[in-house]
């Protein structure tokens, strides 16, 4: 095998062990694990904070069932929240804002 020959197959060689090292490494490096669960205090902070004011939601104070619908028609409407988001906002407003 000449110089070149032997050249090229180490390229190739590399190339593959590369490729075959990132289909590995991920799953090594907890690649596999679930997303993390939205925080509500800072979805609220972030989402809600952005169209309306902190007393409002001191004076629409409701249980969590009530926030779940109130977050429904916001979502349906102009909010832009997911419905994980929904439900860790929901959890956070029923703690720091529940009847």
């Amino acid at each position: 095998m000449n110089k070149f020959t032997r050249n090229i197959v180490l390229s190739v060689l590399v190339c593959a062990l590369t490729a075959a090292s990132m289909l590995v490494l991920p799953s090594a490096f907890g690649g596999n694990e679930k997303p993390k669960k939205a925080d509500g205090k800072t979805l609220f902070e972030t989402k809600c904070l952005k169209c309306h004011k902190r007393e409002k939601f001191k004076e629409q104070a409701s249980d969590r069932k009530g926030w779940v619908l109130t977050l429904s028609r916001m979502q349906r409407g102009t909010c832009d929240i997911s419905d994980d988001e929904l439900e860790a906002l929901a959890d956070y407003l029923a703690k720091a804002y529940g009847e």
